[in-house]
């Protein structure tokens, strides 16, 4: 089968260098990304807390948003920032943190949700296994 992903991503922060062709590497370990136009911005906190506020109505900054514009399309917005902080804060290595919040918007864009016991355990349990995979074994459900 042809894979036909086009993936475009835009870094409009200075927090955390984003290597890009690492993260479309690491994007290849999900079969579901092929045929998929997918957009991924990373921002700061003041910028994420924005879209959360207009397009959620929740105040401050997250983690991640994800925006489906069609069962084939899509955008997430992730705050480096935060996932610097994270990292920090847990002594871990930032890039996993990125690949994570990474993986979770684009579970989200796929159909994954996470807000009953049993949908939470099933997305994290995905994240953590494309995270392996890419040789990241610490713990992140502190």
């Amino acid at each position: 089968m042809k894979k036909n992903r086009k993936i475009v991503i835009t870094n409009e922060q200075s927090h955390v260098e984003i290597k890009s062709s690492e993260i479309k590497k690491a994007l290849e370990l999900i079969p579901e990304l092929n045929n998929f136009r997918l957009s991924i911005v990373y921002v700061d906190d003041a910028e994420i807390s924005t879209f959360n506020e207009r397009y959620l109505k929740h105040s401050g900054a997250t983690d991640v948003l994800s925006f489906p514009i069609s069962s084939k399309e899509g955008e997430i917005i992730v705050s480096a920032e935060t996932a610097l902080r994270e990292a920090k804060e847990r002594n871990i290595d930032v890039q996993g943190e990125i690949l994570l919040y990474t993986f979770h918007g684009i579970l989200h864009l796929l159909g994954y949700d996470d807000h009953s016991d049993e949908e939470y355990a099933e997305m994290h349990a995905i994240e953590r296994k494309l995270l392996e995979q890419l040789g990241y074994t610490w713990s992140w459900d502190d």
